[in-house]
């Protein structure tokens, strides 16, 4: 059983919890002179790096894509210019004549 917990605060933006648990179990015949020890601790790390890439893609990776989804990388003023000016551009051009 893995688990992990994340929390991120943040006073002026808000709170976000996230949390779960993910739990694998796999049995294997092996073959091998290296004894029973050598042979459970590597099927615990290519398990646990298993989990570990399945939380990456599963908590981060969707945490990433909401967060991104919603932070803007241009200021509430720069968006206003751009309102204005697109509001500019598109009273100019339905002013203008159309060409013969």
């Amino acid at each position: 059983s893995s688990g992990i917990n994340a929390e991120v605060r943040e006073a002026v933006v808000s709170t976000q919890s996230t949390g779960g648990s993910i739990m694998r179990q796999k049995e294997d015949d092996i073959a091998s002179d290296n004894g029973h020890v050598v042979n459970i601790g590597q099927m615990v790390e290519a398990m646990e790096n298993n989990i570990r890439q399945q939380i990456d893609g599963i908590y981060f990776g969707k945490t990433r894509d909401i967060v991104n989804g919603i932070r803007s990388l241009t200021s509430l003023s720069q968006k206003k210019n751009f309102s204005g000016l697109n509001a500019e551009l598109a009273g100019a051009l339905s002013k203008r004549k159309p060409a013969e």
